[in-house]
C-alpha cells in the first residue's frame, strides 16, 4: 500500500516541473536569496491521536519565494524526502538515513508559488510507551547563486503526533467444563486495562456469544474508571437443556478517555471456554430442574490502596452462593509477599502485607476457582527536611 502511494506522489509532484533555467549563472540574473521554504503538515483526515496499526498522512508543500532580502535563485535537481519516527518516537535527524521520496530532480524557479507537490503516508508502527513521536521531511538540491552549480544544505522540518496505546484483555473461565443435560455454567470474566500508556476507560462491558448480559461483580477502585494495572470482574450464566458441546466465545470492549481519542471502542481478543454436556442417565425423572451453580466470590471488604514498601491492612471475605464460608484457606501472594491464613466464622480474614515491589496482589481460597487481583502502587518519595544551616 505504501509502495503504490508513493508512486501516486510522485507523479503528482511532475506538474509542478517548470522547465529548467538557462545555463547562465547566478539565474535568474541579479537574484539574491535562498528563498526554498519546506512546509510539512499532517492531512486534516489523519486522526488528532493516533493507535499503533492506525494510518497517519503527511502533506508536503514548497515555494521559492523571498519578499524581505530580494529575488530568489533558482533551484533545479531538488529532492524531497519523508523519514517516519524512529521506534522511541524521535526524528530521524541523521541526514544519511533512508528515507522515502515524495518528489525527485524537480526544478522550482524563482518565485515558484507555495504548493503541496505530495502526501507520505505511513503506518503507526512504534514502541508501546510512545506517547508522541515527529516525523521528518527534508530537500535538497542545486541553487544557482553563483556561477559554478551550488549544493545548498538541506531544509528539515519536522512535525508531531501524539500517541495512544490502549490494550484491554479478558479471562473468561466457567464453573465446569463437563456435566450432564440440564446444566447450568457459571462464567467468569476478568477484564484487564494492560495499556502501554496511560488509557483511563470508562462503559466496560463484557459480551459473549452464548451468555447474555454479563454483570459487573466488583473491582473498581473508586473513580469509575477502569485505569492502567486495574481488573474488573464480571458474571453471567447460561442453562444448557440438551446434550451437545458448547464452546462460549466473550470479548470486553471500553472507550478510552485520553481527549481526542473517546469515539473509537478499545477491544480486548476473544477468549474461549468449552463446556461438553452429556445426556442424562436412563431412569432420570423426565423434567428434573438444573443443578444450581455454584457462586464463589473472593474479595477484599473494602477499597484499600496497598503501596510498595509499606505495611497496609486487607481484609478478605470467601462467599459462595452469597454465604460467607468459614475456615476458607486464602493464600495472599505476588509483589514479593506470600501469605495464607483461614477465614473466621464469619468469612473473613485479615493480611498485614508490606510489598517489595509494584505489581499485583493475588488472593485465592480454597473454595473459589477465580482470584481476585490487587494492584501495588509505587512507593511515596520521601524527601528528607534539609538540616538547619549553622554559622560560627
Amino acid at each position: 500500500m505504501l509502495r503504490r502511494a508513493v508512486l501516486v506522489m510522485a507523479m503528482s509532484a511532475c506538474g509542478a516541473v517548470f522547465a529548467a533555467p538557462a545555463s547562465a549563472h547566478p539565474s535568474p540574473a541579479g537574484c539574491r536569496a535562498n528563498g526554498i521554504d519546506l512546509t510539512l503538515g499532517k492531512s486534516v483526515d489523519s486522526p488528532s491521536v493516533v493507535r499503533p496499526g492506525d494510518t497517519i498522512t503527511f502533506q508536503v508543500a514548497i515555494a521559492n519565494t523571498n519578499s524581505v532580502l530580494g529575488i530568489p535563485c533558482d533551484v533545479t535537481g531538488a529532492t524531497v524526502g519523508m523519514a517516519p519516527p524512529n521506534a522511541d518516537g524521535t526524528a530521524n535527524l541523521n541526514p544519511a538515513a533512508p528515507s522515502t521520496p515524495v518528489a525527485s530532480n524537480q526544478t522550482y524557479q524563482s518565485m515558484f508559488p507555495a504548493k503541496v507537490i505530495g502526501s507520505f503516508s505511513w503506518v503507526v508502527n512504534l514502541n508501546p510507551n510512545v506517547e508522541a513521536a515527529y516525523a521528518l521531511a527534508r530537500v535538497s538540491g542545486t541553487l544557482h547563486d553563483t556561477a559554478q552549480d551550488h549544493a545548498f544544505a538541506d531544509v528539515v522540518k519536522t512535525i508531531g503526533f501524539t500517541v495512544s496505546n490502549p490494550k484491554l484483555t479478558i479471562d473468561k473461565v466457567g464453573s465446569i467444563s463437563a456435566g450432564q443435560a440440564p446444566q447450568n455454567v457459571l462464567y467468569t470474566y476478568v477484564v484487564r486495562n494492560d495499556s502501554g500508556t496511560p488509557v483511563p476507560m470508562n462503559n466496560v462491558r463484557v459480551n459473549d456469544d452464548k451468555c447474555a448480559n454479563p454483570s459487573y461483580i466488583g473491582g473498581d477502585n473508586g473513580d469509575s474508571l477502569l485505569s492502567n494495572g486495574e481488573s474488573w470482574t464480571f458474571s453471567c450464566t447460561s442453562l444448557f437443556q440438551q446434550p451437545g458441546v458448547y464452546t462460549n466465545t466473550a470479548t470486553a470492549c471500553a472507550n478510552s478517555t485520553v481527549p481526542g481519542d473517546t469515539t473509537r471502542p478499545v477491544c480486548s481478543p476473544p477468549d474461549t471456554w468449552t463446556v461438553t454436556v452429556t445426556p442424562k442417565p436412563k431412569g432420570a425423572v423426565k423434567g428434573a430442574s438444573a443443578t444450581s451453580p455454584k457462586r464463589c466470590t473472593v474479595a477484599p471488604t473494602t477499597r484499600v490502596k496497598v503501596r510498595a514498601r509499606e505495611l497496609s491492612t486487607v481484609r478478605v471475605r470467601v462467599r459462595v452462593n452469597g454465604k460467607n464460608v468459614a475456615k476458607s484457606l486464602v493464600h495472599v501472594r505476588g509483589a514479593g509477599v506470600n501469605k495464607k491464613a483461614r477465614t473466621n466464622k464469619k468469612g473473613m480474614v485479615t493480611f498485614r502485607v508490606r510489598p517489595k515491589k509494584t505489581g499485583r496482589l493475588r488472593i485465592s481460597s480454597d473454595k473459589c476457582g477465580v482470584a481476585a487481583r490487587l494492584s501495588v502502587k509505587p512507593a511515596r518519595q520521601v524527601v528528607s527536611p534539609a538540616l538547619p544551616e549553622v554559622t560560627g
